[in-house]
C-alpha cells in the first residue's frame, strides 16, 4: 500500500512538472535539500541502532567504540579510494548504490543466490542510470565542481555521447538477469511477478520524464529514504510493538548530531557557497557514507529474509 501510494505521490509531482507549473531550479533545490534533513539523514541515522540490533539477533556484544572504528575505517577508506583513484571509486559508489537500492526495494525477494544478487544489482543499476544517464547534462557540472572530474573530462564526454547505450545495456542487464531469476530461483505466483514489474514499469516511467533532482528527489528520498524507515522501525521494535515512540525519537537524536556534524563540515569545507556546491558535496557525502550504510543494512536485510523464510 505504501508504494502505491508513493507512486500516486510521484505522478501528482509529475502532473504538476508539465500540466501546472515546472519546477524552478531554487524549488527543486528546497524539495532536495529539505528531503535530505527530513528522510535523507534520518534512515542512514539509524545504522548504530540497526547495528546493535543485528548483534543482538546474532547473539554477539555489541560495542559502540568498535562499530564506530570499522563503521569510520570504512568511510575512510572509500573517501580514499574516491580521492586517489577516483574513476575506480565511482566506479564502486555505482554499484554499491545499486546493490543497496534493489535489496531495499526487493528484500522480501531470495537475493542469497548469484542469480538473485545479479537480480538486485540490475534492478538498481537500471534505476540509477534512468536519473543520471538521461539527465547527464544536468549531472556533469556536478562532476566537474571537483577536480577529479575536471582531469576526467574525456570520459564524461565519451559518457555523455553513448549514455543511451549504457542505458539500453543496464535495461536489457535487468530484464535478463530478471527472466533467469524468475526461472530458476523464485517461486512466487505469476500475479505477483506482474505487479512487481508493472510498480517497476511505473517508477521508471516517473524518472524518465522527472527532471533530476526531481527524480533523485523522488525516489532516494521519498521512496527509498521511506521504504528503509519503515523497514528500520520494524525490525528494531520487533516483538515489542510499544516501542516505535522510543525508536523514532532515537532516530530522531542521532539525525541531529548528524546534522550538526553535517553543518560543521560544511561550514570547514565552504560547501555552502551556492546551490551547486552543496549538491556536490551532498553526492560526495552520500557516496563516501555508501559502503559502511550498505554494509550495516545487508545485514538487516539478511535477518529480515531469514525470519521470513
Amino acid at each position: 500500500m505504501v508504494r502505491i501510494i508513493l507512486l500516486i505521490v510521484g505522478l501528482f509531482i509529475l502532473l504538476m512538472q508539465y500540466y501546472v507549473q515546472p519546477f524552478s531550479t531554487n524549488t527543486q533545490f528546497l524539495f532536495f535539500l529539505g528531503g535530505i534533513i527530513l528522510l535523507g539523514v534520518p534512515h542512514g541515522a539509524a545504522d548504530l541502532l540497526v547495528a546493535n540490533r543485528n548483534a543482538g539477533f546474532q547473539k554477539k556484544s555489541f560495542s559502540q567504540i568498535r562499530f564506530f572504528a570499522i563503521y569510520l575505517g570504512r568511510l575512510f577508506l572509500f573517501a580514499a579510494i574516491l580521492w586517489f583513484f577516483p574513476l575506480a571509486g565511482n566506479l564502486l559508489f555505482i554499484l554499491f548504490a545499486a546493490y543497496h537500492f534493489g535489496e531495499t526495494d526487493l528484500h522480501k525477494f531470495k537475493t542469497d543466490t548469484i542469480w538473485g544478487k545479479l537480480f538486485v544489482t540490475s534492478y538498481g543499476l537500471l534505476i540509477l542510470s534512468v536519473i543520471l544517464l538521461h539527465h547527464f547534462e544536468e549531472v556533469k557540472p556536478i562532476y566537474f565542481l571537483f577536480k577529479s572530474g575536471q582531469e576526467y573530462t574525456a570520459i564524461i564526454n565519451q559518457i555523455d555521447q553513448n549514455r543511451y547505450v549504457l542505458m539500453s545495456a543496464t535495461g536489457m542487464l535487468f530484464f535478463v538477469s530478471t527472466f533467469f531469476y524468475f526461472l530458476k530461483v523464485d517461486n512466487t505466483s505469476l500475479q505477483d511477478k506482474g505487479q512487481f514489474l508493472i510498480r517497476f514499469t511505473c517508477i521508471l516511467f516517473l524518472l524518465y520524464n522527472m527532471p533530476m533532482v526531481i527524480g533523485f528527489t523522488f525516489y532516494f528520498i521519498l521512496w527509498h529514504s521511506i521504504l528503509s524507515l519503515i523497514n528500520i522501525i520494524g525490525y528494531l521494535r520487533k516483538g515489542d510493538a510499544n516501542k516505535s515512540s522510543l525508536i523514532i525519537k532515537q532516530i530522531v537524536f542521532y539525525s541531529l548530531l548528524a546534522m550538526v556534524g553535517i553543518a560543521l563540515f560544511g561550514l570547514v569545507g565552504f560547501m555552502f557557497i551556492n546551490k551547486n556546491a552543496i549538491m556536490g558535496y551532498v553526492f560526495l557525502g552520500l557516496a563516501v557514507l555508501t559502503a559502511p550504510h550498505m554494509q550495516v543494512m545487508h545485514d538487516m536485510y539478511n535477518r529480515l529474509r531469514i525470519n521470513h523464510s
